[in-house]
C-alpha cells in the first residue's frame, strides 16, 4: 500500500513518486501519521521517533538486511518496492511504501530470520535498537513471531474427567463465608460470578497456615493449581528475585492457575506466621459446573411450564433462559404502571402479581397471576403504553426480557408459534455430502502400508502429520499419526476417541474432512483431506495482515462451517489462523477438532487459545454456539490488525481484557468492520451475532458482507475467485510447509488390550 507524504510545499504526494529531491525534503512526521502500524500513537511519541530517524536510500537489487545477520535496525518503507526471501531465498512477500521490518529481530534480539531485498529504488526511514526500545517498543503493539499458540485445556470431573475430587467443603462461619466473598468479589475469576457462584467456591476453600519465611509459590513453577486468600500474615513478592510489592490481609493471588496448568508468574514469600484460605482449580471449576447444571436444569423444568414457551425447541429454551434476568420485588411494589412504554416481558418465578386497568368512565378491571403466569407480552406486541398495572400481591420473583432481546432473539411475539426456521447452512456441494457423512468418510483407499509417503506437513505436541498418496489413484491426503503411548500417559483417551466420533459425523467443503482412519503397533492415524495451500498462520505472519477484502474471504468460509457444525450440534471451540489451511485453488478450511464437541446446551470445559477464549470460558460459566462467533470476532480482528484485540505479554492480564471486553480499533478499520466486530465480540453470550434469531442469515446480511456486495451463492459453489491462489505444482508439491525432518526416536507400544486401543 502507498502512503501519502508531504513534499518541501506541504502538498500531499504518492510515495512511490518520490525523486531524490523529495527524498531530502519530505517531512517524515506526515510519513509516520500515514503508516498503518502508527495509527492511533500519540503525536508527541511520533515526533521524539521522527527526531531521531535517519533516512536511507536503497537501489534495486540491493539488500536492506539479510537473514542470519544480527538484527540492529528497524526500517519503515517511504516507498518503492521490496521483497522478503527465505533464508533459501524463497521469495514470501512483498513490501511497499508504508510497510516495516526488522522489529522481529530486535524484539528477541536475535538474528533476522529473512531477507529484505529492494526490487525498486527504495527510500527508507530507521532506527537503531536504543531508538527503538525507548520510544516505539512500549507505544506499539508488536506481536511477537514465535511459535504456533498453544491451546490450553482444563476439564470437570462431572463431565469429561475420571480423577475424584479429593478436596470437599469445609465448614465455615457465616461471617467468614461473607469475609471471603468480599475479598473475591473484585478478583479476576470472581467477578463475573454471580452471589451464589462464589459462595458455592467459597465453600470449598480450606484454611491453611504458613510458617514464616516460606515460598508459598514458587516463580516458574509449572504444576500451579491453587488460588489463595490471605486472612493472617503479609506475604511477599518477588520477580527474578527483585521485590515487587507486599499482600497484606484480604489480598488475593495464584488466579491464574484456577483456569489450567501455567507457569507461576512470580514468588511469594510469607514475612511471618501467616494464614491463608486456599482453593484448587478442579475444586473451582466443579463447584461451578455442578451448580450451573443445577441452575439449568431448574430453569428449564420451569420454562417448560409456562404456556406462552411451550411450542418452542430445547435450544431455544436455552437462550430464553441466559437472556432472563431474576428479578426480586417487595409486597405492594409496582412492576408496571398503566401507560408506561412497554421496556420488558415478565415471567413469574415465585409468588403471584395483582393487576389493575382504569377504564374511562367506568369501574377500574383488576384480576390476579400465579406463579408460573407471564405478563408484557401484548405491549411488546403492539408496541403500545401499557394497558394496565401491575403490583407485586406478595413477596415476588420475575425473571425479566428487555424488549431489544426479546424481539432480537425471537422476532415479534407471532413467530414464537411458528416452528423453528430450516438449516441456514445451503451450500449445494455441502449439502448433498452431509446427507450421508459416511460416504464421505469411508471413501476406498489403499492399505496403511501402500500409501507413498512424500514429506511432512506438520509436526505436533503427539506426532507428524504427513502428505501420502494413493499408489492406486495418484489421490494424495494428510496423514495425522498420534502416539498412542503418549496419549495414555497423558490421559487424552477420551479427547481423541471424541475427536475421532465427531469427525465422522461432518463432511462439508469447508472443513478438513475425515477420510479413514488406521492404527498399528504404535500409532493411531487419521486420514484427512489435504490442503496443499498452506497454513493461514504462515500466509498472515509473512503478510502482517489482510486488508478487508481478503479478511472478508477468509471469514466467510469459517462462517460457512460454522454454520455446518451448529447445525449438528457441534461446537468447534479453537478458531485461530493455526487450524486453518488453505487448499489447492485457496479455498479456506478448517481443521484439528480436538475440541470439538456435541453440545446441545452447555459445557463446562476450559479449552481453547488464550488470546480467543471468550469471557464465560475465563470465568467458567459454562458455554454454548456462542464461543465460536465470539472466536470469528478475534480472527477478523487478527486478520486485519496482525494481532488479536485482547493481546498483552502477560495471560492474566489478556483474561482481564477480555472479561472487560472494551475493544480498541486502530483508525484503518473500516466502520463495517468495527461494527460486525463489536457484534461478535459482546461479552454477553446472547447478544452476539449468530446467535439470535436468523442467526447465520444476520452475519451474511450484515453491511460489512452487503455492502461490498459479497457473493454468498458463488462462494458456496467455489466459483468465487480466491484473493490468495497458492502456487500448487502438484498433488505431492509441500512447498507451501514449513519443512520438518522425520521423526528420529524409539516408539513405545501400549498393551493392545489397552481399552483406548479397542475402542479406536
Amino acid at each position: 500500500m502507498a502512503c501519502l507524504c508531504g513534499s518541501s510545499k506541504n502538498k500531499p504526494v504518492k510515495a512511490d513518486t518520490f525523486t531524490n529531491d523529495d527524498m531530502a525534503s519530505f517531512d517524515s512526521l506526515q510519513v509516520l501519521q500515514n503508516v498503518r502500524l502508527f495509527q492511533g500513537v500519540k503525536k508527541d511519541v511520533l515526533v521524539q521517533l521522527k527526531n531521531g530517524l535517519k533516512k536511507k536510500k536503497f537501489g534495486a537489487g540491493e539488500y536492506v538486511m539479510k537473514a542470519g545477520e544480527k538484527g540492529t535496525e528497524f526500517y519503515i518503507i517511504v516507498n518503492g518496492k521490496c521483497e522478503v526471501l527465505t533464508s533459501k531465498g524463497e521469495k514470501v512477500a512483498e513490501l511497499k511504501g508504508g510497510d516495516y521490518c526488522g522489529e522481529q529481530a530486535l524484539l528477541k534480539e536475535a538474528v533476522r530470520n529473512a531477507s529484505i531485498k529492494a526490487i525498486l529504488p527504495t527510500h527508507t526511514l530507521w532506527c537503531n535498537k536504543q531508538l527503538f526500545d525507548k520510544v516505539l517498543k512500549d507505544s506499539v503493539t508488536f506481536v511477537k513471531r514465535v511459535a504456533k499458540r498453544r491451546a490450553v485445556i482444563q476439564t470437570v470431573n462431572s463431565e469429561e474427567s475420571s480423577e475424584s475430587n479429593e478436596y470437599g467443603p469445609t465448614k465455615k462461619s457465616s461471617n467468614e463465608r461473607e469475609w471471603l466473598s468480599s475479598m473475591v468479589e473484585n478478583n479476576l475469576m470472581f467477578m463475573s460470578l454471580t452471589e451464589e457462584q462464589r459462595l458455592a467456591v467459597i465453600d470449598q476453600m480450606y484454611k491453611e497456615e504458613i510458617p514464616e519465611k516460606t515460598d508459598l509459590v514458587k516463580q516458574g513453577d509449572k504444576n500451579a493449581e491453587t488460588f489463595y486468600v490471605v486472612e493472617k500474615g503479609e506475604f511477599e513478592v518477588f520477580v527474578n528475585d527483585d521485590h515487587i510489592h507486599t499482600i497484606k490481609r484480604g489480598g488475593c493471588f495464584g488466579e491464574l492457575a484456577l483456569m489450567y496448568k501455567a507457569p507461576r508468574a512470580a514468588t511469594c514469600r510469607s514475612n511471618q506466621e501467616s494464614v491463608v484460605w486456599t482453593v484448587r482449580r478442579q475444586a473451582f471449576r466443579n463447584a461451578l459446573a455442578a451448580l450451573n447444571k443445577k441452575q439449568l436444569s431448574q430453569n428449564l423444568g420451569f420454562l417448560k411450564t409456562v404456556q406462552l414457551l411451550k411450542p418452542l425447541l430445547h435450544g431455544e429454551l436455552v437462550l430464553i433462559d441466559q437472556a432472563l434476568e431474576l428479578k426480586t420485588y417487595k409486597k405492594g411494589d409496582t412492576v408496571i404502571k398503566q401507560g408506561d412504554d412497554p421496556d420488558k416481558f415478565y415471567i413469574i418465578k415465585k409468588g403471584s402479581v395483582l393487576w389493575e386497568k382504569k377504564i374511562p368512565n367506568k369501574d377500574k378491571e383488576s384480576g390476579t397471576l400465579p406463579t408460573g403466569a407471564f405478563f408484557g407480552e401484548l405491549a411488546l406486541r403492539s408496541n403500545k403504553p401499557r394497558a394496565a398495572s401491575i403490583y407485586a400481591q406478595t413477596d415476588l420473583e420475575t425473571l425479566e426480557l428487555g424488549k431489544d432481546d426479546f424481539l432480537e432473539l425471537f422476532g415479534p411475539l407471532e413467530d414464537l408459534m411458528k416452528r423453528h426456521e430450516q438449516s441456514v447452512y445451503s451450500p449445494k456441494k455441502a449439502q448433498k455430502e452431509a446427507e450421508d457423512p459416511k460416504k464421505v468418510n469411508e471413501a476406498v483407499v489403499c492399505g496403511l502400508l501402500e500409501f507413498k509417503t512424500i514429506g511432512v506437513l506438520g509436526k505436533g505436541a503427539f506426532g507428524l502429520v504427513s502428505l501420502v498418496v494413493d499408489p492406486h489413484t495418484s489421490k494424495s491426503y494428510a496423514l495425522k499419526a498420534i502416539k498412542k503411548k503418549q496419549i495414555v500417559e497423558l490421559q487424552q483417551q477420551s479427547h481423541i476417541i471424541n475427536e475421532k466420533n465427531i469427525m465422522e459425523k461432518m463432511a462439508c467443503p469447508f472443513l478438513v474432512n475425515l477420510r479413514g482412519t488406521y492404527k498399528d503397533k504404535f500409532r493411531i492415524y487419521f486420514l484427512l483431506d489435504v490442503c496443499l495451500g498452506g497454513e493461514l498462520f504462515t500466509i498472515l505472519r509473512r503478510k502482517r495482515y489482510f486488508n478487508e477484502d481478503t479478511s472478508r474471504f477468509y471469514a466467510a468460509c469459517v462462517v460457512q462451517a460454522f454454520a455446518y457444525m451448529h447445525s449438528k450440534d457441534i461446537i468447534y471451540r479453537d478458531l485461530k489462523p493455526e487450524n486453518l489451511v488453505l487448499d489447492n485453488e485457496g479455498y479456506l478450511k478448517v481443521t484439528d477438532f480436538g475440541f470439538a464437541k456435541v453440545v446441545k446446551d452447555k459445557t463446562q470445559t476450559l479449552c481453547g487459545t488464550p488470546d480467543y477464549l471468550a469471557p464465560e470460558i475465563v470465568t467458567g460459566q459454562g458455554h454454548g454456539k456462542a464461543v465460536d462467533w465470539w472466536t470469528l470476532g478475534i480472527l477478523i480482528y487478527e486478520m486485519l490488525a496482525s494481532f488479536p484485540p485482547f493481546f498483552d505479554e502477560e495471560p492474566i492480564e489478556t483474561y482481564r481484557r477480555i472479561i472487560k471486553c472494551r475493544i480498541k480499533f486502530p483508525r484503518y478499520f473500516s466502520i463495517e468492520a468495527k461494527e460486525l466486530i463489536k457484534a461478535f465480540l459482546r461479552s454477553k453470550p446472547v447478544r452476539r451475532l449468530g446467535v439470535q434469531k436468523n442467526g447465520v442469515s444476520q452475519i451474511r446480511g450484515h453491511s460489512w458482507f452487503s455492502n461490498s456486495a459479497f457473493d454468498w451463492n458463488a462462494l458456496n459453489n467455489f466459483k468465487l475467485t480466491p484473493p490468495i491462489i497458492p502456487k500448487v505444482k502438484g498433488a505431492d508439491d509441500i512447498s507451501n510447509f514449513e519443512q520438518f525432518n522425520e521423526e528420529d526416536e524409539k516408539f513405545e507400544a501400549i498393551d493392545p488390550k489397552d481399552e483406548f486401543d479397542q475402542d479406536f
